[in-house]
């Protein structure tokens, strides 16, 4: 059996909880919606990119060997959202999951490359995942 344990839990809007949530001890708030990942995405690019499974994911993009664009359902309220991710492949060593560059993220979307550890070039990893957390438009 689960339990759910809180002191407070107050307020809802009508895109989701808006309230805070106290912590047992009294001394700690957190806004549940603006901690939550706002967007998610797990894909292979090897031969054609396809998306495993997703949350917010509107769009991807394979732009050259080891760059591909994803495009969000529900824009961020600006280009501040943090991402982070990782892959996986096949005949190489664990391919690094990086930023493309502040200048390619924007509110809709944003590039991410990866590259080989043994040498930096650019790969298509056939496992790939990230998320997304930021306050939403």
């Amino acid at each position: 059996m689960s339990s759910l344990k809180v002191d407070n839990i107050t307020g809802r809007g009508s895109t989701g909880f808006t309230g805070s949530v106290k912590s047992e001890g009294g001394n700690t708030t957190t806004d549940l919606q603006q901690g939550l990942t706002k967007h998610w995405c797990n894909w292979t690019q090897v031969s054609t990119t396809a998306v495993y499974d997703s949350f917010n994911n509107g769009s991807i993009t394979d732009e050259s060997s080891g760059y591909t664009t994803i495009g969000f359902t529900n824009n961020f309220a600006s280009i501040n959202y943090v991402y982070t991710g990782g892959a996986n492949g096949l005949n190489y060593a664990s391919p690094i999951f990086s930023m493309s560059g502040r200048n390619n993220k924007t509110t809709s979307q944003t590039q991410i490359r990866t590259l080989k550890t043994t040498d930096n070039g650019t790969v298509d990893p056939d496992d790939v995942g990230m998320d997304t957390s930021g306050d939403l438009a």
